[in-house]
């Protein structure tokens, strides 16, 4: 981590000086781990003992939690967005120097900014565009006719199909697999089955985030598309003709089915599961491990459908109880 005055600290993320200036702090640490080099924050008030016992030089709190810190209290109306900016600021990417490393396979038509960089052992097919300022690491099979924008970076080992388009300023993260073929078949009467071509592509915004491991399928006909600002994590399958609204996070090992519509300021939890042709409202909340099977028109509302796991016999006794809920339903 690089260090930075409280001064310097406090214009960064919007926040008035404290009475105590002309501090150099060192690092950002939890509320137990702090010492008097340190900048710590709390998000959730059942960590107010550790505010009150912890050895941070500086504490960024809510207003009303200002008295907890003897007069250390950086006060910001979100502490855990005022945490986010310190990381940017303490932990700044190095540099690197704009090249093309030998090794790397760029075929006919392709256009690469000046200040980009090419790492080694990838694969660039025909026609395609790398905007200025971005980055690609080493071993990243680009297809034809992609379209990567300003400033974003693909870690190593990332797929890119043909014809993707991706926005500027995102980060693709390593292993992550875009714009290749979406699970289409059609069944014959004697049950054998025939490949769809996936004639779509995939189209992302600008700022979004695609975790490692994670998969987006090309669409059949139309295109999959994620729109600006979201967020997805490790993991995370998004399936043909899926389209993902702005500034929507969905966390790991989530399942998006095909032609799954998602609004905008959505929050997906872990594990959860979207079925195909679904449409959800915008500030729609999936709660981790839900399993959502009908559209959601309503926006802003939270959803859950988990239970608790048990015993296999009390399990097949609760079933058995639930199966008779519901015929006294129907």
């Amino acid at each position: 981590m690089s260090s930075h005055s409280i001064e310097e600290i406090c214009s960064h993320i919007g926040s008035e000086f404290p009475s105590e200036t002309n501090v150099i702090i060192k690092k950002i640490a939890s509320l137990k781990n702090a010492d008097s080099e340190s900048i710590s924050f709390l998000t959730k008030s059942s960590f107010k003992d550790d505010l009150q016992a912890s050895k941070a030089r500086f504490l960024i709190v809510r207003k009303e939690d200002s008295h907890l810190c003897d007069g250390r209290g950086i006060i910001h109306e979100n502490p855990y967005l005022a945490y986010a900016k310190l990381t940017q600021l303490f932990n700044p990417r190095t540099p690197l120097k704009p090249s093309i490393d030998p090794t790397a396979i760029i075929e006919q038509d392709v256009v690469i900014g000046k200040t980009s960089f090419i790492g080694p052992f990838n694969c660039i097919g025909k026609m395609s565009v790398i905007g200025e300022g971005a980055i690609v690491m080493s071993h990243v099979s680009i297809g034809s006719n992609v379209r990567i924008g300003e400033n974003t970076r693909v870690h190593p080992n990332v797929t890119i199909g043909n014809d993707v388009v991706i926005g500027g300023n995102c980060e693709i993260f390593s292993s992550a697999s875009i714009g290749t073929d979406g699970f289409g078949y059609a069944e014959s009467k004697e049950g054998e089955w025939t490949k769809i071509i996936q004639t779509g592509a995939v189209v992302i915004g600008d700022n979004v985030d695609i975790g490692s491991n994670t998969v987006i399928d090309r669409g059949a006909i139309n295109n999959t598309i994620i729109e600006s600002g979201t967020k997805i994590d490790n993991q995370v399958q998004i399936g043909h003709n899926c389209h993902i609204g702005e500034n929507t996070v969905i966390a790991g090992c989530v399942g998006i089915a095909g032609s799954a519509v998602l609004g905008s300021g959505c929050k997906v939890g872990g594990a959860a599961m979207i079925l195909g042709h679904l449409h959800i409202a915008d500030k729609t909340t999936v709660s981790p491990g839900t399993m959502i099977t009908k559209s959601i028109k309503k926006s802003g509302e939270k959803f859950t459908s988990i239970i608790p796991f048990l015993e296999h016999s009390d399990w097949l006794r609760f079933a058995s109880k639930l199966k008779q809920f519901g015929k006294k339903h129907d």
